[in-house]
């Protein structure tokens, strides 16, 4: 019986030894880094009202919601830690968590806060395994009529419901060196959800997206992305029998495609200036006559971003920016389109501040 457990115990102190050797606990003797980020923001059209619903605002205000403008100041802030241990020696590993908040001060509603963990191990040259998980508890979108055809209800008395879902979202991408100098390529695939309160559930999606990225920072002072992404979005509660709008099939297919470029320039006022472009093609496949709000419908959505950044002194630097995102909507019905398109401006002031802390040493 003694000698039993003398193996065993030896066992344990052979793999104690292995696992937590003094070369890995060195390894795994790194500083963290943190970063605070906080700045202010204007949304010119935070609810995205068409442009006969703004019209419709002064003589129906409900349709703001807890709010009396459509457009909003925002406060952003960001706290985010980093670790970057090397568990097998010679291959970094990056392991981040991230935590949101972004308060509208003209809506508590929109208010939100979400959070995000990340996870990458380095395999080679300009490979790299990255597995990546964020959650947004809880995101409110605007108040509307409690049923799909709300514009064709002609009573503006009608009670308007708040209209909240949440969402997860899970990453896996994989990096290989293109064999040029600072070059590589990036396979993506997520698997989203969202999850709307219980007045909306005929609205829950689960999206399930695959796509790839080409990075290149060839020349030291600019780096380029190209990417391209297809989604698939599940109306999970399509013909459920739970409800009569169930009959509703709000499934769609989705392309997004980007461009960004970013550049390290020599001037006073800011030393990065980039530039990101995106648009979306969304069709959606609801072949139910009675649909009209779906059937036929599909819509393009463009963003454009500007900013410009630089560095305050060795801790604080500063970011700001400028989009512009536009939806143009193509359907079977004149009103359908007046609807659901719309266009907004955001302009955002970000500044971050960098710190480490040795406690790990």
């Amino acid at each position: 019986m003694a000698g039993r457990l003398a193996i065993r115990l030896s066992i344990i102190l052979l793999l104690g030894s292995i696992i937590f050797s003094q070369n890995l606990i060195n390894r795994l003797r790194v500083p963290l880094y943190f970063n605070l980020q906080s700045g202010v923001g204007y949304d010119s059209n935070y609810l995205k009202l068409s442009n006969s619903e703004q019209d419709e605002v002064s003589y129906y205000p409900a349709l703001l919601g807890d709010s009396e403008s459509a457009s909003s100041l925002i406060s952003k802030n960001t706290f985010e830690v980093k670790y970057s241990p090397y568990f097998f020696e010679g291959h970094e590993t990056r392991i981040r968590i991230k935590i949101n908040y972004n308060k509208y001060f003209e809506s508590a509603n929109k208010s939100y806060s979400s959070f995000g963990v990340y996870f990458a191990q380095h395999l080679g040259k300009y490979e790299w395994v990255k597995l990546s998980y964020s959650y947004l508890p809880q995101y409110y979108l605007r108040d509307y009529r409690d049923r799909d055809d709300l514009i064709v209800n002609t009573n503006t008395d009608q009670y308007l419901t708040s209209c909240y879902f949440s969402q997860g979202s899970t990453t896996l991408k994989y990096s290989k060196w293109l064999y040029l100098k600072r070059t590589w390529l990036e396979g993506i695939i997520n698997y989203k959800t969202q999850y709307y309160n219980p007045a909306f559930t005929e609205f829950d999606l689960n999206l399930f997206s695959v796509g790839v990225q080409f990075h290149s920072r060839y020349f030291r002072k600019y780096s380029l992305k190209l990417g391209g992404t297809h989604t698939v979005a599940d109306n999970i509660t399509f013909q459920n029998g739970l409800m009569s709008t169930t009959e509703i099939d709000r499934s769609f297919n989705q392309s997004d495609y980007s461009i960004s470029v970013k550049a390290k320039l020599d001037f006073n006022m800011f030393h990065e200036l980039g530039i990101h472009y995106s648009t979306s093609l969304r069709n959606y496949i609801s072949t139910n006559d009675a649909d009209v709000l779906h059937k036929g419908r599909s819509h393009t959505e463009d963003k454009v971003r500007i900013w410009i950044g630089d560095t305050l002194n060795y801790d604080v630097d500063y970011t700001l920016q400028f989009s512009k995102r536009m939806r143009k909507t193509d359907a079977t019905i004149d009103w359908i389109e007046e609807l659901k398109d719309f266009t907004k401006l955001e302009v955002t002031l970000l500044f971050s501040y960098h710190f480490t802390s040795d406690i790990l040493y």
